[in-house]
């Protein structure tokens, strides 16, 4: 008998025309479309505006809420949504005319379409995660979009600066006490620089004229000002933009490179075209996401600012350099330790004594139970000699075992080297060891430390999982003198400019105060036995020239040198584009006769993250005998 299916009746062939219309239909309908469940939305009229949903604050009104009927342009796409925009603006300054699209499925949708949203929820997401203190970045999560329209003119940019909104240029928020997402305090976006972004979330705007105050860092970040800097308040002749303790610099603007390839923008170079981009909030900070192609002209400011020549000094004079060496291996990073070596013979003239902080032990991030560094900075000293620098020798005191922080298994810790063929001299006694305490014997010109090296209480609870203060004394044209290599707690735990908390916590400081009052506890010690003692502090104390812990290590004892110089020069490290002091050097009051110069050497902040050495910059002082002679 024959199959049926090879001669089909008319009954099959309507059941088959049938399933084929079935499958047509599922097919065409896009996975976007949402037509019979706009309904009402459809008129103007009964759409939300998307200024409506922002809100005037920094969370929606309608946070956690079902919304409906909400339109707007297309504006940029991401991995898992878009950004949108009202066509029309609502003319009022305090709410956002744009927002983020987070896609629940998959939506097909370009730049210039005109979409509605027929139903969502809004959400207020911290991109940092739940209970972190980040602001949050209001999105609309939503599987219903359907596109009305393509080919769009976007909405215009707002211009940010001249001619445009003026950007705050001192006050980051100071109308928030506690947090930002759990207060009612005024919205003030005209004063308050985080108010004032958040204004224009999500929003594209243009900023005109744009020149760097930084270069690009390691995650291919750059931070511009607008209008050649006309209204910067921070700005200095370097072309950075200074932190000062009544100015964290809110007209900032920091460009990611989320749509676009981030070019080796330094800084100094100004930009020829605008910068158009969309606001965002995210990592803590406030930016623009340029969706155009940069184009800048290079200035050559990075090379000007780091060609420098190393000091000459006078057969009297000593120089006392410090530097933070981020992490130095010699097995993990063999090129920098060329590149220490030829910076410290070219460009600082080999120093008589370097204070160096972040030296890892011989293994580097290796968490064994090797703390050692004598091979690191055997390799250290052997390539500055073969740059042709002097013959350097070294005081390091090992630490116990992962407890002094930094890198887990890195052992980080102190190290000061010296050289000994311009005349200057150690005085003798054993070194101390890791939690040993260094103690004082004799007194007046006899006075003497009774290990050499050793730790300034290293016991002290100021000083747990904390780098232990290191202390030498030496002796140049028969004066003794002593110095100390520090470097304090870390900042990291302390509040992001940009946080939900505000004022910004300070959660790391009161380490830091508990360690510079230990430092400085043992300078009165020393000072005590011997008023006229010569005592120089140096590292990265990982706090600025105004802060607590900077008073209380001075006290009355010692003179920060960065208050002998131009604070146009105030500056060792540059952090998200507020170029700051972290590192520091200090004097007692006999030791200041001796001063003949300071200052900071910019060598690394400035420049391109793949092409510095450290993310701070030394600091050289010279220091002239000719005085006791």
């Amino acid at each position: 008998m024959e199959s049926n299916l090879k001669h089909p009746t008319l009954k099959h062939l309507s059941v088959i025309f049938i399933i084929l219309i079935w499958l047509f239909g599922c097919i065409s309908t896009p996975q976007n479309s949402s037509t019979s469940k706009t309904g009402s939305c459809q008129n103007k009229s009964d759409r939300l505006a998307i200024s409506q949903v922002q809100g005037t604050g920094h969370r929606s009104p309608y946070d956690g809420k079902e919304v409906g009927c909400v339109a707007g342009i297309v504006t940029a796409i991401d991995g898992g949504g878009f950004y949108m925009q009202s066509e029309i603006s609502d003319s009022d300054t305090s709410t956002s005319d744009g927002i983020y699209i987070d896609l629940l499925t998959f939506a097909t949708v370009k730049v210039g379409d005109e979409v509605l949203i027929s139903s969502g929820e809004i959400r207020e997401y911290n991109p940092a995660g739940i209970g972190e203190n980040s602001l949050s970045r209001t999105s609309l999560r939503t599987s219903e979009v359907e596109v009305l329209s393509s080919g769009k003119d976007l909405p215009a940019p707002v211009l940010l600066g001249e001619g445009g909104r003026a950007i705050p240029d001192r006050v980051v928020e100071n109308d928030v006490i506690g947090y930002v997402g759990q207060n009612d305090a005024l919205f003030d976006p005209d004063e308050d620089g985080m108010d004032f972004f958040e204004s224009l979330e999500s929003m594209r705007v243009q900023v005109n004229n744009a020149v760097a105050v930084s270069s690009v860092n390691s995650y291919n970040e750059v931070t511009v000002i607008a209008d050649s800097g006309k209204n910067a308040s921070g700005l200095s002749p370097l072309g950075v933009l200074l932190l000062a303790e009544d100015d964290a610099n809110p007209e900032r603007i920091m460009l990611d490179d989320k749509f676009i390839r981030m070019p080796d923008i330094m800084l100094g170079d100004v930009f020829t075209q605008p910068i158009i981009g969309i606001v965002d909030y995210d990592f803590e900070n406030y930016m623009i996401l340029p969706t155009e192609k940069l184009v800048f002209q290079s200035m050559g400011l990075v090379d000007e600012i780091t060609n420098v020549e190393a000091p000459v000094l006078k057969s009297t004079q000593i120089s006392v350099a410090s530097l933070n060496l981020l992490n130095l291996s010699h097995l993990e990073s063999p090129e920098r330790v060329e590149g220490y070596a030829s910076m410290i013979v070219g460009k600082l003239g080999s120093p008589d004594i370097l204070v160096l902080q972040e030296v890892m032990d011989d293994d580097g991030r290796l968490d064994s139970a090797v703390v050692t560094a004598n091979e690191n900075m055997e390799s250290f000293t052997a390539a500055i000699k073969s740059k042709g620098g002097p013959d350097y020798r070294w005081f390091s005191i090992d630490p116990e075992r992962n407890a002094d922080g930094g890198v887990n298994g890195g052992n980080i810790r102190v190290v000061i080297i010296y050289r000994i063929d311009r005349g200057l001299k150690i005085l003798s006694a054993l070194p101390g060891t890791a939690g040993q305490e260094v103690g004082l014997t004799g007194q007046g010109t006899n006075l003497a430390l009774t290990q050499n090296p050793g730790l300034i209480w290293p016991n002290n609870s100021a000083f747990s999982q904390s780098r232990k203060p290191i202390i030498a004394q030496f002796q140049f044209l028969d004066q003794n003198f002593f110095v100390v290599g520090a470097h304090f707690n870390s900042k990291g735990s302390d509040g992001p400019l940009y946080g939900d908390r505000q004022s910004p916590n300070l959660d790391s400081e009161r380490q830091r105060i508990a360690q510079a009052k230990a430092v400085n506890g043992f300078v009165k010690d020393i000072l005590e036995l011997d008023p006229q003692a010569r005592i120089l502090v140096a590292g990265d104390l990982n706090d600025f020239p105004w802060s607590e812990t900077l008073k209380t290590l001075s006290g009355t004892q010692l003179t920060n040198l960065f208050d002998t110089i131009d604070r146009q020069q105030w500056f060792t490290y540059i952090y998200e584009g507020n170029a700051q002091v972290m590192d520091q050097m200090l004097l007692s009051e006999s030791f200041m006769q001796n001063l003949n110069e300071f200052k900071p050497i910019h060598l690394n902040s400035v420049s391109l993250a793949e092409q510095q050495l450290s993310d701070h910059d030394p600091i050289i002082a010279i220091l002239d005998f000719a005085y006791y002679e």
